[in-house]
């Protein structure tokens, strides 16, 4: 048996998270419960493999085998990408890219803007990141916008030789 289903065992009796409880919840957990013992109140959450506690929103996570104080950089590993994000909160998975609000999908596993667009970041090849449909059409636009540009240029061009 592993230490989460260990931890699940030892904590038959598990409670509902209330919404304060929930906000403490990092996006990446896995599996979490919230349990009693001695009257004393501990939320409980699994991180890949890591099983992780804490006494309440109020408090740091903690690592269960040692009690070592979950660091910020532990609870962002997961993130990918994370070096290019701005104001990175560790729990929510929520940040900035180039000014603009983005958060992290767990149901793509990449980084979105709010509007559920997929973020592409400037160090990403177009391999890494496919082009949607919209993507391409912009690229278009621009194309046939430089052109236009070319054309009105050398028209005006054309008219001041004459004048």
């Amino acid at each position: 048996m592993n230490q989460w289903e260990n931890c699940k065992k030892r904590f038959a009796t598990r409670i509902s998270l209330n919404t304060p409880e929930k906000e403490h919840l990092s996006v990446l957990f896995n599996n979490h419960f919230a349990a009693t013992e001695d009257g004393q109140h501990f939320l409980f959450a699994n991180l890949g493999n890591t099983v992780l506690w804490t006494a309440g929103p109020s408090h740091p996570w903690q690592h269960l085998d040692d009690n070592s104080e979950v660091t910020k950089e532990i609870l962002t590993a997961r993130f990918l990408n994370k070096e290019y994000i701005d104001d990175l909160h560790p729990l929510k998975g929520t940040g900035k890219y180039q000014g603009k609000e983005v958060k992290f999908s767990t149901a793509q596993y990449c980084w979105v803007y709010l509007n559920n667009r997929t973020v592409h970041f400037h160090g990403t090849s177009a391999s890494e990141t496919p082009e949607s449909p919209t993507d391409n059409n912009t690229a278009r636009v621009e194309e046939i916008l430089e052109r236009i540009e070319t054309t009105v240029s050398s028209a005006i061009q054309k008219l001041q030789m004459l004048s």
